[in-house]
C-alpha cells in the first residue's frame, strides 16, 4: 500500500485530501474515485496507478487533456511534489515524510533579509525629497510651519 495522497490546491477540490490506494480514477462519472462536475472533464478523464513500485499518471483519452507540472501528458511517472491538473482542479501529490523536491527547493525556502532597514532608508529618502521640494517650490509653507512651532 502506498503512502501517497492527492492534496487539492485549486478548483472544486481545494483543501480536500484523497488518500491513494492502488488506483485513483478522476472524471465526471459517478463511479470515479474523484468526481468533478465541470465542463471539459471527461467521464473517465485520468488515472493514477501503482506501477513498478512508483506511481504512473495516465490520461484516459480526454479531449481537454491532463497536465503534469504545467505540461500536457498522456502517460508519465510521478514523484512527491508533482502538480496534476484536470480542468480547473489542481492537486499536489504528497508523500508523508518526504520533502517535495520540485516545490521546496533551497532557492524557494531561502530566508529573506530583514525588511525594516530598507523601509527606514526609503522612508527617510522620501521625506528628504519632500522637504527639498517644499523648500524649493513652496517656501511660504516653511514660514507657515515655523509659525506653528
Amino acid at each position: 500500500m502506498s503512502h501517497y495522497r492527492l492534496k487539492g490546491t485549486s478548483g472544486s477540490v481545494i483543501n480536500q485530501s484523497f488518500p491513494f490506494k492502488e488506483l485513483i480514477v478522476v472524471g465526471s462519472a459517478a463511479d470515479c474515485d474523484v468526481t468533478l462536475d465541470e465542463a471539459g472533464v471527461a467521464e473517465h478523464h485520468a488515472e493514477i496507478c501503482l506501477a513498478d513500485g512508483g506511481l504512473l499518471l495516465r490520461d484516459l483519452g480526454s479531449e481537454s487533456g491532463t497536465l503534469l507540472n504545467g505540461e500536457p501528458v498522456s502517460e508519465a511517472s510521478l514523484a512527491s511534489g508533482d502538480e496534476i491538473r484536470v480542468g480547473t482542479c489542481r492537486w499536489m501529490l504528497q508523500a508523508p515524510g518526504l520533502r517535495p523536491e520540485r516545490i521546496l527547493t533551497t532557492d524557494v525556502v531561502k530566508k529573506r533579509g530583514r525588511r525594516w532597514p530598507r523601509v527606514l532608508i526609503w522612508t527617510t529618502l522620501a521625506f528628504a525629497a519632500g522637504a527639498v521640494a517644499v523648500a524649493r517650490w513652496k517656501p511660504e509653507w516653511l514660514d507657515l510651519l515655523r509659525s506653528m512651532l
